[in-house]
């Protein structure tokens, strides 16, 4: 599925073909433009080409507009008409646009409010284009390129459906947002659409955290320097670099507030203009963000505008912590194992089979990092056969230590009691804590209230 881009002018008069595609080459860059002066082939060219939209005039030898407006809208009802003539008839228009015209302008000099409605059709085509793809890829439950998802290592349903989903949305002109807690793999998604919306182009990233607004807008839109000597400075952007490939912005809640206006600008208006430059430029890249901040909760407290909110939230995924994705714990130590073995030239030890049930209750708060990182130096610490497992419980005991509360623990003196002194401790405490209620501090301690009191006995 292609972004809705492409758009077929109609009309017998060849010079005013040639003003109309200059014009909205000029103020639609985005968009590819084709002409036809002939309607007997607009039929042909439909068959051949995949266009979203088609300007149509309805005075025309052949076939009139209205009689290509009927064949369009029968046999290719994913494709938009507007009417653009020089008729200017309210019986025409009401009839047009009842028969399934999106719209109708007269011919004149003035094309801004054409160009505006053009752009809006594109987007309404690529939306209504993007929720049948959406519906069918998730009726199917299947891929159609799992080799895109080759970086990623997992069986968990819920993730797998994330899986689909990305390939329904990738090739959609809208955002798409990542949202996940570092090490969730926020990049490697982003990758993941990479290879899905436009391979072989190229796959730019920007971590956004403590940039501001000038450096944002020079890093993206690049700069234009003369010298008074006449030659020209020129700092490539990103968004350049990028060309119909991907551009990546990470940390996207860190972006100030005055550096937001400057990325809904760009996703708005789909150009961008260089630094010292008056021309402006197509922007054909696909934006993809990632963030670990909850961006409704920025918006509530004034830290992330509204209507970039809700532009970056078209497509959203969001990526289950390591913790919610127990089925795939002993595949990716499997995986790191073979990783840290090829880094440092050892043989790769064996998982023990009771390893991954054991972390099961483990919170990982460094999701895929801390995984990584404890296998790597569960490696090293290894004898080549069986993986050594005191990282994983190293990291276990640190986590219950640091959960618990001071009040939890049992501070022991320097030289320990004997069992008997610590029962007789034990003893005393209940009581103290109960006024000496046997009763209440025998079920303190887990003990029957006879037992409690031959030990009282026994113990004066």
């Amino acid at each position: 599925m292609k972004l809705a881009r492409n758009i077929l002018l109609v009309d017998d008069e060849a010079s005013w073909l040639r003003t109309l595609a200059v014009t909205l080459n000029r103020l639609v860059p985005e968009a590819e433009i084709d002409t036809c002066v002939d309607s007997r082939q607009v039929l042909n060219r439909l068959q051949v080409g995949d266009y979203a939209l088609v300007l149509l005039d309805l005075t025309m030898p052949f076939h009139s507009g209205e009689e290509l407006l009927g064949m369009i809208r029968a046999e290719y009802p994913n494709t938009r008409v507007i009417i653009v003539t020089g008729v200017n008839e309210v019986d025409t228009a009401v009839r047009c646009i009842k028969h399934g015209a999106y719209d109708y302008f007269i011919k004149t000099d003035n094309v801004s409010d054409l160009a505006h409605t053009v752009r809006r059709a594109l987007e309404v085509v690529g939306l209504e284009r993007n929720y049948l793809h959406i519906k069918e890829r998730f009726l199917s439950r299947t891929l159609d390129n799992p080799k895109a998802f080759n970086n990623i290592l997992t069986c968990e349903p819920a993730l797998l459906d994330q899986f689909r989903y990305l390939e329904a949305v990738a090739f959609s002109p809208e955002p798409l947002l990542i949202h996940g807690e570092s090490g969730t793999g926020k990049s490697e998604f982003a990758r993941s659409c990479h290879q899905l919306f436009s391979p072989e182009q190229p796959f730019v990233s920007l971590n956004l955290a403590g940039i501001n607004s000038d450096t944002f807008e020079l890093k993206l839109c690049g700069r234009l320097s003369h010298k008074p000597n006449g030659e020209v400075d020129a700092v490539t952007g990103l968004l350049h670099q990028a060309g119909s490939g991907i551009l990546y912005l990470s940390e996207i809640g860190a972006l100030p507030l005055s550096a937001q206006s400057i990325l809904l600008e760009l996703i708005e208006s789909k150009t961008y203009s260089p630094q010292g430059s008056d021309s402006r430029f197509p922007i054909k890249c696909k934006f993809v963000v990632s963030t670990q901040d909850d961006l409704l909760a920025l918006n509530k407290v004034g830290e992330f505008r509204s209507d970039l909110l809700y532009r970056l939230r078209a497509h959203k995924i969001r990526l289950p912590r390591l913790a919610e994705r127990p089925l795939d714990i002993a595949m990716l130590i499997n995986h790191f194992i073979a990783e840290a073995a090829e880094e440092m030239s050892l043989s790769a030890p064996q998982q023990p089979r009771d390893l991954a049930p054991k972390l099961l209750d483990y919170d990982f708060p460094g999701n895929l990092n801390e995984l990584k990182g404890m296998v790597f130096d569960a490696v090293s610490r290894s004898d080549g056969v069986t993986l050594n497992i005191s990282p994983f419980m190293e990291a276990i005991k640190e986590h219950k230590s640091l959960d618990a509360a001071p009040g939890d623990h049992i501070i022991f003196p320097k030289s320990l009691p004997t069992l008997a002194e610590m029962n007789q401790a034990l003893i005393d405490e209940a009581m103290s804590r109960t006024a000496n209620n046997q009763t209440a501090a025998a079920q303190m301690l887990g003990i029957s209230q006879s037992a409690l009191s031959r030990r009282l006995t026994k113990g004066q």
